[in-house]
């Protein structure tokens, strides 16, 4: 699929975007036959992601979303 770190940064870059907003950051990509599996930051949650060459398209599953505190305090 892509031969070198550069080209795959690139391949992902745009689409992550998309789906996670312009301030998403790579933590890792690997390659496991036709997909490009791996992590990243966004604002907020921690997510990952799966590319497929057949799908054409980043699929993205939240794995840590930071929320807002529901609990009022005690005093």
């Amino acid at each position: 699929m892509l031969k070198s770190v550069d080209a795959l940064r690139r391949s992902i870059r745009g689409p992550l975007e998309d789906a996670c907003g312009p301030q998403a950051r790579m933590l890792t990509a690997e390659v496991h036959g036709s997909e490009v599996r791996g992590l990243a930051l966004c604002p907020g949650r921690v997510v990952r992601f799966v590319m497929d060459d057949r799908l054409e398209g980043l699929q993205v599953v939240d794995l840590l979303r930071l929320t807002k505190a529901s609990r009022k305090p005690a005093a």
